[in-house]
């Protein structure tokens, strides 16, 4: 199978944290010329990237980020694992800090306020749904990198619902924050015109969404924090049925 599409991903990554030729040749127990080698054939093992993956604290999926050809992975969830996350919001908070946030179990310990044997029978039990997998103690998501629920499916309906109110109301309560931004326009457009219009601002959530994976590799956690964002527009007057 080839592995071609992470090679410009980990050279962009290395450039990003510093790391030379000659330092990952001695992580890998390699020669530095063999590294390079490798760095520039047509193809990669993917034994190759995990290793190098380790090297660099990321996951394999991140490094579509840094690569042109980055795609957002649709990630179907079973009926049961659906309803497991829907029923059990703690269970649903604790996979959502882990898979989506990318917080160490520490992180999610104090986050979640849960103590240790707490947070280990939510892991475990995440495990037993396959959303989790572990090794040697290491708790990691079966989806790496960026991914989405399909918008049909029950949990993304759920979750899209009951968020977007969410959001909004935050917004509201904030609006003289010059952190917050909520903006409600009536406006009149022709029908090219609006295809355009949405086509721009869904290329920009797209942009910025890489951008969010790509200062994720190469800024350390205390420079980011998480950021909400709702976007709603509809083909509508304010009064029309």
């Amino acid at each position: 199978m080839e592995h071609s599409i992470y090679l410009e991903g980990i050279k962009r990554a290395l450039r990003n944290q510093g790391v030379t030729y000659s330092a990952l040749s001695k992580e890998l127990r390699m020669t530095e010329s063999g590294v390079k080698k490798m760095l520039n054939a047509k193809d990669i093992s993917f034994r190759r990237v995990l290793q190098i993956c380790d090297v660099l604290n990321i996951l394999p999926g991140q490094l579509f980020s840094l690569s042109e050809k980055s795609s957002i992975e649709e990630v179907h969830l079973s009926d049961h694992q659906q309803e497991v996350l829907l029923k059990n919001r703690t269970l649903l908070a604790v996979y959502w800090r882990l898979a989506i946030e990318h917080c160490s179990t520490d992180e999610i310990e104090a986050l979640q306020k849960l103590s240790r044997s707490e947070l280990k029978r939510h892991l475990d039990r995440l495990v037993s749904l396959d959303l989790l997998s572990v090794r040697k103690g290491v708790y990691k998501a079966k989806h790496l990198g960026k991914f989405k629920w399909p918008d049909d499916s029950k949990i993304a309906k759920a979750l899209n619902k009951e968020w977007s109110e969410l959001v909004l109301q935050r917004t509201l309560q904030n609006k003289n924050s010059p952190e917050t931004l909520h903006r409600l326009i009536a406006m009149k457009l022709s029908a090219k015109s609006y295809q355009e219009f949405l086509r721009r601002l869904s290329n920009l959530v797209d942009e910025t969404i890489q951008e969010s994976e790509r200062e994720e590799l190469t800024l350390a956690k205390s420079q980011l924090f998480n950021i909400t964002s709702l976007l709603a527009i509809s083909p509508k007057g304010f009064f029309d049925s």
